[in-house]
């Protein structure tokens, strides 16, 4: 009932609250950073306090609702380009019968703008604007404001200045005011200047469903899943799995009663994971959302990564054995006993610390995950399922100790067990060095190449299951009654599924898309011989792009880092640059296509043989749409002249960093894959959201497109 209320608590409010109602619930910032050397970006951003909200320029409901409207002054020195857009993650709320579905924004909302400056100046004007809460609303209120502008390059600016002087003063006084209030955005009337409807042309619009915000990063209960399953493939190798028996013996028997010895073991579990909990923590408090993403795919944490795997794998062979300082288990192993839960706790650590020659490669891969899914809880949630994992066991047997005689005995199984995962360490270290080859173009690890190791790799684990490799540490195979040795069951399947998945890789060095796991493989184009991806060119339809008017229209082809990067859809011409898309955009009147995507990006590479190279959309996007690809993780340096400082004073030098800083100021996403259709003049039509394979989803979100591009395209005309 709050909203049908609304109006009866701002009449009521003029005259309770003061002149400043909002104050200490909403704070407004105003400031401007250069775009290029004429172009700067108006930032308005509005913070609001806990349980406060301030509507979006739709706000849907009933009509009574007051979205912000913004004014700017009139000034003869600044040309406004574009619309004014809202950035943030629009909640959408079902009111049901009192207002219907409302839209509005929590925590935070930027407001951008572009400009032309041509000389310093300020800019004035003021926004008219109301928050609520859930008892209801503050009267509406006026702010005014002014942001100082200072030219980005003066040299530029006056040239500019000069030419558009030099036609007719008041033709440019006139344009000017008509420009300045194009960006003023009206709840009553709900239209543009161009008399297109405002809710397609502002941000709002681009706010997917909860399906779609959803896929940007992993969810918190996947990755309990992964330390998890994490956790149950480490408690199986030699450092724990052995010592369940003592353990579990050593409760049972030494303590005075069967229910102590229950509760002894069930502190010993919950004091491990405990242990690992806490190391979740430390990792959650360390990285935020963005520096997770930063992280990531950084040269030095892949390179880092890489050399970890590396190195855990050939331990794991049996090279060299990785432990810490026995020192620390044995001043840990003097307190530890079960006289106290503290001496039960102390126990918990000596096994995380004496069997971390064998959990360090799953701690460390674990640690990867939670990076890479960009998820502040991951550590703490990721960190729980693996010492979940490690602690059942303990506590299960413990309860039901007449089991122990039914699990394996500790024996050279468990050996092979370890020389299984070196194997698998080895050729996930691949991954992480190819990151860092695709990022710099360095052409280490072509996609052949890659590909032919990890053939290699597990090749020699299936020959080695079938016990015709052995290593250090290697017992031998079993004898039989006969004395003769044998292979088990359970490592015969072992070995046919490692030669089985080495076959399956053979046809991927003709082009064979191997959709099963392209995700841990290299980018596709990086393959010289690409039987199946120039089939899927063909029928695809390859085309270049051209203007509306068909082949008779210039011919229009990439230019800018066409020469180092090359488009993941095949047969697709694709930009790699926005600015230099959207020109091509507005020259042909075609809808505009961002693929926000990495080098190392897993999911994308998952969409790209699910869904994006479908025939049916490559002809699609090859004959309605232009279509650019922006890598967000690309090193490519910026030409000196096109760095520039974010408002936040971040530095950007790179295509990858430019990238992103486009999807999160325009489109308040930080993941990839991110899937955005603009309009040819650059206005949001629809955000696709993110992981999503569905193909049939992604069809209906085209042609959904390319209809309401046809209807904003009619009404311009």
């Amino acid at each position: 009932m709050r909203y049908f209320l609304s109006l009866l608590f701002t009449v009521i409010g003029f005259g309770v609250w003061g002149q400043s109602p909002s104050d200490g619930k909403i704070k407004w910032e105003f400031k401007s950073q250069p775009v290029n050397d004429s172009t700067v970006e108006l930032r308005i951003v509005a913070s609001l306090a806990k349980d406060w909200h301030i509507f979006s320029f739709d706000p849907g409901g009933d009509g009574s609702l007051i979205a912000p409207e913004f004014t700017f002054d009139p000034n003869s020195q600044v040309r406004l380009i574009g619309q004014l857009k809202e950035n943030g993650r629009v909640f959408k709320e079902d009111t049901g019968d009192i207002m219907g579905l409302i839209n509005y924004f929590k925590d935070k909302v930027v407001y951008t703008q572009q400009a032309v400056v041509k000389s310093n100046t300020s800019l004035k004007g003021e926004i008219y604007f109301q928050i609520c809460d859930d008892t209801g609303c503050l009267p509406p209120e006026e702010k005014e404001f002014s942001i100082p502008l200072k030219v980005p390059n003066p040299s530029t600016a006056t040239a500019t200045t000069s030419a558009e002087d030099a036609e007719d003063e008041s033709t440019d006084q006139d344009q000017s005011e008509e420009d300045l209030l194009i960006a003023e955005s009206t709840s009553d009337a709900g239209q543009d200047t161009d008399g297109t409807s405002s809710t397609d042309d502002k941000f709002t619009s681009i706010t997917t469903d909860a399906e779609d915000n959803e896929a940007g990063t992993v969810g918190l209960w996947t990755l309990f899943l992964t330390g998890l399953g994490a956790g149950f493939i480490a408690f199986i190798t030699p450092c724990i799995y052995a010592m369940l028996p003592i353990t579990v013996s050593f409760f049972t028997k030494r303590s005075t009663s069967r229910a102590t010895g229950i509760r002894n073991a069930v502190i010993y579990s919950l004091s491990i994971i405990g242990i690992f909990a806490l190391i979740g923590v430390l990792i959650s408090l360390a990285f935020s959302e963005t520096t997770m993403y930063t992280i990531s795919t950084s040269l030095g944490f892949n390179l880092f990564v890489f050399a970890i795997f590396f190195i855990f794998g050939i331990s794991l062979l049996g090279a060299f054995e990785i432990a810490l300082p026995s020192s620390w288990s044995t001043k840990l192993d003097s307190r530890a006993g079960t006289g106290s839960v503290g001496g039960i706790f102390f126990m918990a650590l000596v096994l995380v610390i004496v069997s971390f020659s064998c959990t360090s490669a799953f701690i460390s891969w674990l640690i990867v995950q939670i990076v890479q899914s960009q998820n502040r809880l991951g550590g703490l949630v990721g960190f729980v399922g693996f010492g979940t994992a490690i602690a059942l066991p303990f506590a299960l047997f413990a309860f039901f100790p007449s089991m122990l005689n039914n699990i394996a005995k500790s024996g050279g199984w468990l050996n092979s067990v370890k020389v299984s995962l070196g194997f698998i360490e080895l050729a996930m270290a691949m991954k992480f060095l190819s990151n860092v080859d695709l990022q710099y173009h360095w052409g280490l690890l072509d996609y052949e190449v890659y590909l032919a190791i990890w053939i290699v790799l597990f090749g020699l684990w299936g020959m080695y299951l079938l016990g015709k490799l052995k290593f250090s540490n290697d017992s031998g195979l079993p004898k039989n009654v006969f004395g003769e040795k044998y292979l088990s069951i359970t490592r015969l399947f072992f070995a046919i599924g490692a030669l089985s998945f080495t076959v399956y890789l053979i046809p991927g060095m003709f082009g064979a898309p191997l959709a099963g796991i392209s995700g841990w493989l290299p980018e596709r184009k990086t393959l010289d011989f690409n039987i199946h991806d120039n089939l899927l060119a063909i029928q695809g339809g390859q085309v270049t792009v051209s203007s509306v008017g068909g082949a008779s229209g210039p011919e229009i082809r990439p230019v800018k880092y066409a020469d180092i990067l090359k488009s993941e859809l095949p047969g697709v011409v694709s930009f790699f640059e926005y600015e230099e898309a959207l020109a091509a955009a507005k020259a042909t009147g075609k809808p505009l296509f961002l693929d926000f995507t990495g080098h190392s990006c897993v999911n994308c590479r998952k969409m790209e043989r699910a869904v994006l190279s479908d025939p049916q959309i490559l002809r699609d996007l090859n004959a309605n749409f232009i279509v650019a690809s922006l890598y967000t993780d690309d090193r490519t340096p910026l030409p000196e002249d096109e760095q520039y400082v974010t408002a936040d004073g971040k530095k950007i030098r790179t295509l990858g960093q430019r990238n992103l800083d486009l999807e999160v100021t325009m489109f308040g996403e930080v993941g990839q894959p991110m899937y955005i259709f603009l309009d040819d003049q650059g206005n949001l039509l629809r955000n696709a959201g993110g992981y999503i394979p569905d193909l049939e989803r992604f069809i209906n979100i085209m042609q959904e497109v390319k209809e309401i591009h046809a209807e904003r395209k009619a009404t311009r005309e």
